[in-house]
């Protein structure tokens, strides 16, 4: 009988241990992936300013500046598009009024220029 309770006592302190084991393993792992978790709020959200820590703007406002920059870009790609355009219908030739049908006047004259010259 004393053999049965030594054992049941080595079996008991043994399950004791594992069970403290497994959950002091089990808690660093959450604790780490917890960490992760808190993180990545502070990223999403943002953060103040605090000694030895410089202000962090959150997802929402970093996206208002994506969107801000993104509105400036298309307003100058706009001018852009819209100087283009007048630059190409210059250098088409229509009723004499172009760059393009300057050019064909000075060009058709430097060759009447160079006939008379032979």
């Amino acid at each position: 009988m004393e053999n049965w309770l030594v054992t049941e006592s080595i079996i008991a302190t043994a399950t004791a241990i594992t069970a403290i084991t497994v959950l002091i393993v089990a808690f660093v792992k959450t604790s780490k992936f917890i960490k992760k978790i808190v993180h990545f709020f502070d990223d999403f959200l943002g953060e103040e300013e605090r000694p030895g820590v410089p202000y962090r703007p959150g997802f929402s406002e970093r996206m208002g500046a994506v969107e801000n920059s993104i509105n400036k870009i298309d307003e100058r790609l706009g001018t852009i598009e819209f100087k283009v355009q007048a630059i190409d219908k210059e250098l088409q030739p229509n009723s004499g009024l172009s760059v393009r049908d300057a050019i064909n006047r000075i060009e058709f004259r430097l060759d009447h220029l160079e006939k008379i010259n032979e």
